[in-house]
């Protein structure tokens, strides 16, 4: 199942792809890409090649020169680019993408070659984006290549400093008055920063984009000050970085517990406003996201927001504490008018869900409520909300194991029951919520007769009958969308740990099953019942 701030196309998703492992000394070169190596071996005469080549070979040169490990090219190549964007996503093949999440390998080169740009480069976009970047080089790149493209009597502490609070909008702190100006001087002591002779060229009143994905952010490091130095030097640097989505988790904390946990989120008053695509806020501490909800609304063009595990207490009820929470929190969605993917996961909200879905501007294609504290009454206000036809995936998984109030209990029945709402769904999640037995087979009905788009269901950590297992599998097969099957075999913790081994052979069962009922293109993922039981351990340490 994906994430709220992962970018999916439900209609061209492919769930089942069958990856084929050729010898890649089978596949033939073409003279182009032979004679594109053959030039890379020789970094000396790279540079003349990029001057004579034509323009349209500099990719493949680029290209041969990355996936044959031929760095001294790539560096050379990267400082006389002659195009205006490189994408390095539209440049190689998609077996190469986790190419930079190697460090000191190709990333380093790429360092390298930004650094040493000559008068030939013509590079105003430098693309990462789809790409997974090792976390040393995107703070490399953050921390160095901005102030490294300044002018040597432009590199003063506390004048920078000054300029960033001013840019960002901080008021006169701490932070402003000691914290900036003492991470700027250790930055401009860099070894690179300190060199005469080590400046990244630009013609006047030219600039260069970098563009990443995903930045992370803790409150166990000082990270997110350099990123706040970088987005408040955005307008006097030649090199500044956009970033697509922002991820900030909070760590055990040591020390005055409020002011560490809301320092990651300075960031967000010098991050620009437009760039910005998703917000990703990860166990805060109570109280912490409405301290943070002004920040958040400004960004109003975001099309995803992860807040879960934040703490969040919503309660019906008119008493003013209750009332001002509420409120709170759906101005905060109110103002995010373009977002259509968000995850609550983990959060009390009983009784609420159905006002903050209506808050919503836009239909959403995503909802995670994944353990959150609900009752049978939002489950139906989500059914009967613009959301219900909208969605194209929807965890409801670890809904029916815990409620502060039993009374408010949603029982496994209803659950299953609750799905025929959702027409739309292409993923489905309904893993650990004690599934009855007795209502799998109207459970079954449904999922041929509602959930006739459905590409993915995941069922894993329910303790189910093998009967019950059977007519899940048969119901799958009958949906012709159907892709991806997860599920659990074992019945108890102690059946999980003799049988360990007996999991391929668990799989092979519902495939032979499958493959009867002439769907041998379905994937089947068997997943062991302690795996699943704690999954929550895993997604924390993720």
């Amino acid at each position: 199942m994906f994430k709220a701030l992962d970018k999916v196309n439900y209609d061209h998703m492919v769930l089942n792809e069958k990856h084929e492992v050729r010898n890649p000394q089978l596949r033939p070169k073409s003279l182009v890409n032979f004679s594109c190596q053959v030039i890379n071996n020789y970094p000396e005469l790279v540079s003349e090649a990029m001057h004579v080549l034509p323009v349209h070979l500099s990719q493949t040169l680029l290209q041969n020169a990355i996936v044959c490990t031929q760095r001294q090219a790539v560096n050379e190549i990267t400082a006389n680019w002659p195009l205006q964007t490189l994408c390095f996503r539209e440049i190689l093949s998609k077996e190469d993408w986790d190419v930079f999440e190697e460090e000191m390998g190709c990333d380093f080169s790429i360092f390298q070659g930004v650094i040493q740009r000559t008068r030939a480069c013509r590079l105003k976009c430098l693309d990462f984006r789809g790409l997974k970047l090792n976390s040393t080089f995107y703070k490399l790149i953050i921390q160095i290549w901005p102030l490294l493209s300044l002018k040597r009597y432009q590199l003063h502490p506390k004048k920078l400093a000054k300029i960033v609070a001013k840019s960002t909008g901080i008021e006169a702190t701490r932070l402003t008055d000691e914290i900036l100006p003492k991470i700027l001087e250790e930055r401009l002591d860099h070894e690179m920063l300190r060199s005469r002779h080590t400046r990244i060229f630009f013609q006047r009143g030219h600039r260069m984009e970098v563009k990443i994905d995903s930045i992370h952010f803790t409150t166990n490091n000082t990270f997110f000050v350099d990123f706040l130095i970088c987005n408040g030097l955005r307008e006097l640097t030649p090199i500044y970085v956009t970033v697509a989505n922002i991820y900030i988790r909070s760590e055990l904390l040591v020390g005055d517990e409020i002011l560490d946990s809301l320092a990651p989120f300075i960031v967000l008053k010098g991050q620009k406003i437009e760039g910005l695509e998703g917000i990703s806020l990860h166990q805060l501490e109570e109280g912490i996201f409405f301290l943070i909800a002004q920040d958040i609304k400004k960004y109003t063009s975001i099309r995803s927001l992860d807040l879960s595990d934040c703490n969040i207490y919503l309660q019906t009820g008119k008493t003013r504490n209750r009332t001002s929470s509420r409120v709170k929190f759906m101005s905060t969605l109110c103002s995010l008018e373009n977002l259509v993917r968000l995850d609550l996961s983990f959060n009390y909200l009983l009784g609420c869900l159905g006002e903050l879905l209506d808050s919503l501007h836009r239909p959403l294609e995503f909802l995670s409520i994944r353990g959150c504290d609900l009752n049978e009454a939002d489950l139906t206000a989500l059914a009967k909300s613009k959301h219900g036809t909208s969605l194209r995936e929807l965890n409801l998984s670890k809904l029916c194991q815990f409620s502060i109030y039993d009374s408010d209990k949603i029982s496994p029945a209803f659950l299953l029951k609750i799905t025929a709402y959702f027409p739309n769904l292409t993923l489905l999640n309904l893993s650990q919520n004690h599934l009855p037995d007795a209502y799998i087979p109207e459970f079954c009905d449904i999922l041929v007769k509602k959930l006739s788009g459905l590409k993915g269901l995941d069922i894993a950590g329910n303790i189910m009958t093998d009967q019950s297992q059977i007519e899940v599998t048969r119901a799958c097969a009958r949906i012709p969308s159907m892709q991806w099957l997860r599920m659990t075999c074992f019945n108890n913790l102690g059946e999980d740990g003799l049988l360990m081994l007996r999991d391929a052979d668990n799989k092979q069962r519902f495939l032979d099953l499958l493959k009867s009922l002439g769907r041998s293109d379905i994937y089947v993922e068997v997943v062991r019942l302690s795996f699943a039981i704690f999954l929550d351990l895993i997604d924390v340490f993720h």
